[in-house]
């Protein structure tokens, strides 16, 4: 689980208007999306650590899964389009506290093969760093 910090400012950059689809909250939460195409994200912190002997300085690194989500047997390229846009778009985000960088993103990667599944999906992974 990451830090509230990471998930208020990543979400809030996912929420943004200049992102291409639309995001959804749904850890713990019920959501049913209507839209062609929407997005989710899971949160994970991979390492916390304490770099100062009092107190002080905590250094925290982890990813964030953004789950794309489009309609079952119209292919992947709409989906795929808009999400590569969504990443330069969150990217370029820049936390205003200077407490969290968006370090690099993976490629995409698909989470479901088409139309045997209620919605298609990819998947794609970004790796944070927060200092506080």
């Amino acid at each position: 689980m990451s830090s509230n910090y990471v998930r208020v400012l990543v979400e809030g950059w996912l929420k943004d208007v200049a992102m291409t689809v639309p995001y959804y909250l749904t850890i713990n939460t019920e959501e049913n999306p209507q839209e062609d195409q929407w997005c989710t994200a899971d949160f994970s912190s991979n390492y916390r650590d304490r770099l100062t002997f009092c107190e002080g300085l905590t250094s925290e690194e982890g990813e964030v899964e953004i789950q794309y989500f489009g309609l079952p047997g119209t292919g992947y390229s709409a989906l795929i389009l808009a999400v590569e846009a969504d990443m330069i778009t969150l990217m370029a985000q820049r936390d205003p506290q200077g407490k969290c960088v968006l370090v690099r993103r993976s490629a995409p990667f698909e989470t479901s093969s088409g139309s045997a599944k209620q919605m298609y999906g990819l998947s794609i992974y970004v790796d944070y760093q927060l200092y506080e």
